[in-house]
């Protein structure tokens, strides 16, 4: 029978709570919130996941690129463009397809620029920027098999990632 203090039973905590005895100086110390349970996490510490939000970050930013370059070569030698895939999926002038890529660079570029920065606004609009890729992605999964299922397992990764670990990158930046 398990010795008792004042009529209840003593536990050994669990050893997600205990604190290991050769831990440097500053690391995160048990702190009890009142209810009897020891907390030794720090919420304020980066995980791995960081890196990942970091190059959807980047990729948004490089793609963001090529969309501004595809863009400027449409207003400035559309026929460039003439007869490509583009041409033949949307009733839209090359000049105007090529303003659309612009305006679509530029906000990729802000959307990457401000999630490598932990930007609230950023995750946000880089959640919904990839459930977009992903739906998108899936629709061609039968013309591009390969690019298809690649950019699908990235996107599902950057938008875990962004979901939830977005918070951990805007703590870093405040500390």
């Amino acid at each position: 029978m398990a010795p008792s203090i004042g009529g209840g039973r003593v536990r050994a905590p669990h050893p997600g709570q205990m604190t290991r005895p050769d831990a440097p100086a500053g690391d995160a110390e048990p702190t009890s919130d009142g209810g009897g349970k020891v907390s030794t996490h720090r919420s304020d510490e980066a995980s791995g996941w960081v890196a990942w939000i970091l190059f959807g970050g980047l990729m948004l930013v490089l793609l963001g690129g090529a969309h501004l370059t595809i863009g400027s070569l449409a207003l400035v030698r559309p026929e460039a463009l003439e007869g490509s895939r583009s041409d033949m999926l949307l009733s839209i002038s090359l000049t105007g397809l090529g303003w659309v890529h612009i305006g679509l660079g530029i906000v990729l570029m802000v959307v990457g620029g401000g999630l490598m920065l932990g930007q609230v606004w950023a995750r946000v609009l880089a959640i919904v920027l990839a459930c977009v890729a992903l739906v998108i992605n899936f629709a061609y999964v039968s013309v591009y098999p390969i690019w298809s299922v690649v950019a699908i397992g990235l996107s599902g990764i950057v938008l875990y990632a962004t979901v939830a670990h977005g918070g951990e990158l805007t703590r870093a930046y405040q500390h």
